[in-house]
């Protein structure tokens, strides 16, 4: 299947009509679609989807309506493609709906829905009236809805396939390779068995024994019925697998749930903002701690000497000029300083005298006066030190008490977590081996259950084998227990074929995508590939373990790449040649990991239609692929009109994208 013709009418972005061809020619399966954001690349992508499989929810048709067109007029907003299959016949698909004109562009909502299947000549083939069965048919002959994810993906979104369950690899990968039909087949068969065997119960027979035959006939089919559904594929047996399967599911989610335990990870960030805090603390502590003793060792001395007098004792100086004034006062008055009358004792004024003359001598004088300034002086270099020396004493002691609260803080939040890990642990075990024992019990009855299923068959058959060996039997009876037979023996080598090609498929898958996988990552060294367990699980092989992609915790680009090599290992092998459209290409890779896919992407499909940004592609890149792109495209704001893109084909040329950068 090659898409020929794009045609997008009054599609989101895209006002009025729009129209692309992306036919590629041979040994040149790329297509490039170039966008920068909020142009429309996105959209272009969604378009395809849209056309293809349609959408979920009715009210999405009311978004794809272009706001402009919406309040223009009354029109159509719909997307068309037209594809060749392998056969060589061209078909095109017509989706959309219909619109009536609001004054409010947020106010646009579809009036009428339709959908149209035609061939080459025009002819309908699925029509707007036909059941949805009849699209589903038909689209399931070239892309399944179920699968419609790998051909048309965003690559920053491929972390899906990691999430995906067990069941959807193993359908995905059985419907891509056409093992879903073979099962489809097996079930019809099944279907049309029972109903040969209630026809053949109730065809009416004239000996009373096959009469009664008959009914313990139908009773056991009955009880088969209760076990295996209708069609086979139901009933208590099912109805248990699916218990499985849930519980199974289940025990997945607890043990991924382990691996974050989200309610720790707050708590990690503060305890490596307190150890950070504690570290700049320490280091500020031994600064002021350093700094402190450096001034106690040039200080101290200093300050010791004058608290002392050790200055005065060591000149051995008497007075100071400050009290040689006072002395002069005191002469002047009756009375001392001490309250006594200087009359009442001569000796006393005498002496005063005498003082005061002593300390007038001009050396004196002198001595003292410089020993008064570098008193001074001396002082005020110490009272700065001292202050110095309280302030750093200060600092000290708050980076003490801080110290010590963090040290608290991070204790607290080392044992805080240890208590939610160590009770998230028991938790969990508890509940796997409560989920195992489960998981074992309903094993069990799904094994008995079959074991009575093959009693019934057992008795089924011996039934079958007496009234066919009635001579009364009719010849209405005769052929349908032909018919019996003949779906029984049909079903029964389906299934046999369905085993052996599902083991043969899933290993083939497994191969291509290991190879392709080596060839893409940056680590090729130390991968050894990837493998498709039995029951669908996909693990990462190195060369010391083999790990599911939730154990081996890859980069995010290198789960990129692993998708990317899975979907390789479905297309390579596909029953459906269907083209490959990529959104953001590039997404998280690095540069080794965006070259190794660069040159590989032509081997994922004959039409491999990859739509960039700007910035993912460089000049180089370009010279990559260009040997391998047949078509170019570039979407665009229309005149400036931010509401309005269209879509132009342009040269492909690394000039051109590299004026872009």
């Amino acid at each position: 299947m090659k898409i020929t013709r794009i045609r997008l009418e009054n599609f989101m972005p895209f006002y009025g009509t729009v129209e692309v061809e992306p036919y590629t020619e041979e040994e040149k399966p790329l297509v490039l679609v170039k966008g920068e954001n909020d142009t429309g690349k996105t959209s272009f992508h969604t378009a395809i989807k849209y056309c293809l499989h349609g959408v979920d929810e009715r009210s999405q048709r009311d978004q794809f309506i272009n706001r402009k067109a919406a309040t223009d007029g009354d029109g159509v907003s719909k997307v068309e493609i037209s594809f060749v299959d392998d056969s060589g016949d061209v078909y095109t698909i017509e989706r959309g709906v219909e619109f009536s004109q609001v004054a409010n562009e947020d106010d646009r909502s579809a009036d009428q829905f339709f959908i149209r299947v035609s061939d080459a000549d025009g002819n309908t083939v699925v029509g707007n009236d036909d059941r949805r069965d009849n699209y589903s048919r038909f689209i399931n002959q070239f892309i399944p809805e179920n699968v419609a994810d790998f051909f048309f993906f965003d690559a920053e979104q491929l972390e899906k396939f990691e999430e995906a369950n067990d069941k959807q690899v193993r359908d995905a990968i059985e419907t891509v390779l056409g093992i879903k039909e073979i099962e489809n087949a097996v079930s019809d068969l099944k279907k049309r068995e029972k109903n040969y065997e209630r026809e053949y119960a109730k065809i009416e027979s004239t000996v009373a024994e096959v009469e009664e035959l008959q009914s313990d006939l139908t009773e056991i089919l009955d009880k088969k019925e209760e076990l295996e559904g209708p069609n086979g594929d139901g009933g208590k047996i099912q109805e248990t697998k699916d218990k499985i399967s849930t519980k199974r599911q289940k025990l997945q989610d607890i043990q991924s749930e382990l691996e974050t335990i989200e309610e720790g990870d707050d708590k990690r960030k503060d305890l490596e903002k307190v150890t950070e805090n504690l570290q700049t603390v320490n280091k500020d502590l031994d600064d002021k701690l350093t700094e402190r003793n450096t001034l106690r060792r040039r200080a101290g001395p200093l300050m010791a000497a004058v608290c002392a007098g050790t200055i005065q004792q060591l000149y051995d100086v008497e007075g100071t000029t400050d009290e040689a004034d006072v002395i002069n006062d005191v002469l002047g008055r009756d009375h001392c300083i001490c309250g006594e009358p200087l009359d009442g004792d001569s000796d006393h004024r005498e002496h005063l005298l005498d003082r005061y003359k002593e300390l007038q001598s001009s050396e004196r004088r002198k001595i003292a006066g410089l020993l008064d300034q570098a008193s001074e002086g001396l002082n005020l270099g110490v009272r700065k030190e001292l202050d110095r020396y309280q302030r750093l004493q200060k600092d000290i002691r708050q980076a003490r008490t801080r110290k010590s609260d963090l040290k608290d803080r991070k204790e607290t939040l080392e044992q805080e977590l240890e208590t939610i890990e160590r009770k998230h642990l028991s938790d969990y075990k508890d509940q796997e081996e409560e989920l195992e024992a489960e998981i074992e019990e309903l094993e069990s009855e799904v094994e008995s259950y079959q074991k009575r299923v093959g009693e019934l068959n057992n008795k089924r058959d011996s039934l079958r084998k007496r009234i066919s060996s009635q001579k009364e039997a009719s010849e209405e009876e005769e052929r349908y227990q032909k018919l019996i037979e003949l779906t029984g023996r049909c079903r029964d080598a389906m299934s046999d074929i369905r085993g052996e090609l599902v083991d043969n498929r899933r290993q083939t898958v497994e191969e291509h995508a290991s190879e392709t996988f080596l060839k893409l990552t940056n680590r090729p060294n130390y991968y050894r590939g990837l493998r498709i367990t039995e029951n669908y699980e996909l693990r990462v092989l190195t060369e010391e373990s083999s790990r599911s992609i939730a154990e081996q915790r890859p980069s995010e680009g290198q789960k990129q790449i692993i998708a990317y090599a899975f979907i390789a290992g479905l297309s390579k092998y596909a029953t459906r040649n269907a083209p490959v459209v990529v959104d953001t290409p590039i997404g998280r890779l690095d540069p080794t990991h965006k070259n190794n896919l660069l040159g590989y992407y032509h081997n994922f499909s004959d039409q491999v239609m990859i739509l960039y940004q700007p910035n993912e592609l460089e000049g180089s890149d370009i010279d990559h692929i260009a040997k391998r792109t047949s078509k170019h495209y570039e979407i665009n704001h229309r005149d400036g009109d931010q509401e309005s893109s269209q879509i132009d084909e342009v040269e492909l040329s690394a000039k051109m994208i590299t004026g872009d950068d």
